[in-house]
């Protein structure tokens, strides 16, 4: 990340006094604008949206882990605050996309800043709550492991091998299935990559109401970058979390499904997307992402426009295509992630449709 923009950054979350949704906004603005591919109204749109995002807040935080000594690197910071993240599992997809904002940031901040900055971290991290049953504990996942059959754990990771994850009716059950491909040569950059393929299904076949699905999709896809500064043994225990917020996702957060329909009219994408059809959004979608550039120019007129028109959703739609992109890097955009965009942009759309004719 260019250091101006990493500087914006940094004053955006310095500006509040947590670390959170809004500080992970701040970093992706920064990231996609640094992006070569990224178009130049859009990326004019994000410089001018800065100012909009505003910061997070949390109640201070009082304890022994601000008295450490501070981070020299990303890969110290990443040792020293990956098992806090660990013990205070609430929300882990947003607690990874978080430590990932951090660690893109900290080679620009200044010395004297670095000790507020932590703690800002420290403040969102201590202070977030999710539901009863939306998170497990260190403990928990010990009691699971020693349950667990004595076996290598080292069957490489596919949405195929990982997909009765989300049909495992109970929570230790999903544990079992990652636990599969957690043995010593575990690939986690890959593990997470397929996690995040699993995401993008509960997207395509769920309304995703609360952006818990989305959620852990950014957590897969910080993951995927973390491994170049983290401990393997923290992050594999962070994948289980993030593996476990996603089966609740799934089975316990009475998500509606996205109702299909089969017929078979087409649209360009914008068109789909706008109408707030989500099935005719999927469908368009995996047409134009048989041609990359096609899919990417409507993906980001679409995100272009929701942050124009300041949409109370636009800082999710910029999350979910920071973290398609991501995924996708310089290859074919997957059709599935094309169709998740395309139809999680789709809902919003409806939802704003609705919204504009319900009467006061």
């Amino acid at each position: 990340m260019r250091h101006a923009l990493a500087r914006r950054v940094v004053s955006g979350i310095l500006a509040g006094d947590g670390f959170g949704q809004r500080a992970v906004t701040h970093a992706l603005v920064a990231s996609l604008s640094d992006r070569a591919e990224c178009p130049d109204d859009l990326r004019r749109t994000l410089d001018g949206s800065a100012d909009t995002i505003g910061s997070d807040s949390a109640a201070p935080y009082l304890g022994v882990l601000n008295q450490r000594p501070i981070p020299r690197d990303e890969r110290d910071l990443c040792a020293q605050l990956a098992p806090t993240l660990i013990d205070h599992p609430s929300d882990t997809g947003l607690n990874l996309a978080s430590l990932l904002s951090l660690v893109e940031v900290w080679p620009h901040v200044a010395s004297d800043e670095r000790p507020l900055l932590r703690l800002r971290f420290l403040n969102g991290l201590i202070a977030r709550r999710s539901p009863a049953g939306s998170f497990v504990t260190r403990d928990t996942l010990c009691a699971w492991q020693r349950q667990l059959q004595t076996t290598a754990g080292d069957t490489p990771p596919t949405v195929a091998t990982l997909q009765s994850l989300l049909d495992e009716p109970t929570a230790q059950g999903a544990y079992r299935r990652i636990a599969e491909h957690l043995g010593p040569s575990v690939d986690l950059k890959t593990l997470n990559h397929v996690l995040g393929a699993l995401a993008i299904q509960v997207m395509l076949r769920f309304h995703d109401r609360d952006g818990t699905a989305l959620q852990v999709l950014l957590g897969t896809v910080a993951c995927e970058q973390l491994v170049a500064w983290m401990p393997p043994e923290h992050l594999a225990i962070l994948t289980s979390q993030l593996a476990h917020q996603l089966w609740w996702c799934r089975h316990e957060s009475s998500l509606p499904p996205v109702l299909v329909c089969i017929d078979p009219s087409s649209a360009p994408m914008v068109e789909a997307v706008t109408s707030g059809d989500v099935t005719l959004a999927q469908r368009a979608a995996r047409v134009e992402a048989r041609v990359s550039e096609q899919f990417w120019e409507s993906a980001w007129r679409l995100v272009t426009a929701s942050i124009k028109r300041q949409d109370d959703e636009w800082p999710s739609a910029l999350r979910l295509v920071s973290a398609i992109a991501w995924r996708t890097g310089s290859q074919a955009v997957s059709p599935d992630d094309a169709a998740a965009l395309a139809a999680v942009l789709a809902a919003y759309a409806h939802h704003r449709s609705a919204s504009a004719t319900t009467p006061r």
